[in-house]
């Protein structure tokens, strides 16, 4: 090799590395050409959390892979800056699609994705079920089930339910045919229930306790029902709880609004009570009231306007109107609310995940043109609903469109998520089907 070679060879390879040096740096740091623009810019990446699993996932319409079999996850990298259209499917499985922007050195999380059958088969559980009430351990129920009598009476047994093991067991017959259930309350531990009938114009209150071993040794239906009288005993309300214009029994807490506007707070029968408002509520004859508590807040319903108690001032504020519904998240985090037409959030405690939110924030989620009935949370990122004759289920996540997936049609449904069996059980026309 001449020297004019090695000389021409040293610089052409010294003009590479100064030219490629700075590329290779821009590189290790994220950046990334962006043709668009055109110029260097900081790459980002996507994380999603899909189950079932495996699904594949597209971007732009191009697969890029597939979730982990096992974990359901999937981290893509190396996008520049901007809007993306993202899929994600599976066969038998309806698609989830959103438009998800990507932020320079940032990643853009999915977690939580949940991918929804197509054409689910509900089968018939129970049938000649005139009201249910599920437990809150989610794994047993109390049924009211109709006795067809001679001479046209009917009657009715409320019957403890063993859904795992699908068993009944009798607990209270009714002893005329106009009888009737005003309310049915489980108590937070599930081994005990609140229950009040209307007989002969009479209202009666009861609390039966749930002994499991012992109502599993019964082996006739007269059996059962004498162990359950003797593990049930009636229910006298304290004075000023009758005359209050409404009252909650949440297990050991008592709360009731007195005649004057005030919300009184008792936990168990031998702590005095705690006043927790100051200021009274404007009360009016002739109108429906209700307490609600949720997590560690306090509503009151009047009619169809839901106030909420600031703890700082001790006053009740009015938070939503028109009010219709509203369930606890599992996570106990948020609170979605219907006003008949409308769903919304309302978070109780900040959420990092994102979308990230931040306490006391509002969030609107979507708005339909019938009504929306049985609302409940299928999971702590999904919600569950009837929209007329439809079962619904809609994602959260509010960035770009819901995917909201319109499961099956029933007749006026009753809709309860058994979160640790993944099951849904549908109460309707008198029937229960899972």
């Amino acid at each position: 090799m001449t020297k004019r070679t090695r000389t021409t060879l040293f610089f052409l390879l010294g003009a590479v590395f100064l030219l490629g040096a700075p590329a290779i740096i821009l590189y290790s740091q994220g950046y990334r050409m962006d043709w668009q623009k055109p110029w260097f810019s900081q790459v980002g990446a996507f994380y999603f959390t899909v189950n079932p699993t495996p699904a594949e996932v597209f971007i732009e319409g191009k697969l890029i892979g597939r979730t982990a079999r096992f974990v359901g996850t999937t981290l893509t990298k190396n996008f520049s800056p901007g809007v993306y259209h993202i899929r994600i499917q599976k066969d038998g499985y309806h698609t989830w699609e959103k438009n998800l922007e990507i932020f320079p050195k940032q990643v853009t999380e999915i977690k939580r994705i949940i991918l929804l059958p197509r054409d689910p088969a509900f089968v018939l559980l129970k049938d000649n079920v005139q009201a249910f009430w599920l437990a809150p351990n989610k794994t047993e129920a109390i049924l009211q089930k109709s006795n067809l009598q001679t001479g046209g009476k009917n009657t009715w047994t409320l019957v403890f339910w063993d859904m795992q093991k699908n068993v009944e067991y009798p607990l209270y017959e009714s002893s005329h045919s106009q009888d009737e259930i005003q309310r049915v309350q489980w108590a937070p531990n599930s081994n005990s229930f609140l229950f009040h009938i209307t007989s002969q114009e009479h209202i009666r209150s009861y609390v039966q306790q749930i002994d499991r071993g012992l109502l599993g040794r019964q082996n006739t239906v007269e059996k059962s029902l004498g162990v359950a009288a003797q593990m049930r005993d009636e229910h006298i309300l304290d004075a000023f709880l009758q005359d209050a214009t409404a009252f909650l029994e949440n297990g050991q807490q008592l709360l009731w609004l007195d005649q004057e506007g005030i919300l009184w707070r008792q936990n168990g029968k031998d702590t005095q009570p705690i006043q927790l408002n100051q200021t009274p509520l404007d009360l009016q004859q002739e109108t429906f009231y209700a307490i609600h508590a949720l997590g560690s807040e306090f509503f009151i319903q009047k009619n169809q306007i839901l106030y909420m108690l600031n703890q700082q001032t001790q006053t009740f504020e009015e938070f939503f109107t028109p009010f219709d519904e509203m369930v606890l998240s599992p996570d106990e985090k948020k609170i979605a609310i219907s006003n008949g037409r409308e769903i919304w959030l309302y978070f109780l405690k900040a959420d990092q995940e994102q979308p990230s939110r931040t306490k006391g924030e509002r969030v609107f989620l979507t708005r339909f043109s019938e009504d929306v009935k049985s609302l409940a949370w299928f999971g702590a990122h999904y919600l569950l609903f009837a929209r007329g004759d439809t079962i619904i289920i809609s994602e959260i996540d509010n960035r770009d469109r819901l995917n909201m997936v319109e499961l099956a049609p029933f007749s006026r449904p009753a809709l309860f998520w058994q979160e640790a069996a993944k099951t849904l059980l549908v109460y309707t026309r008198d029937q229960i089907r899972i």
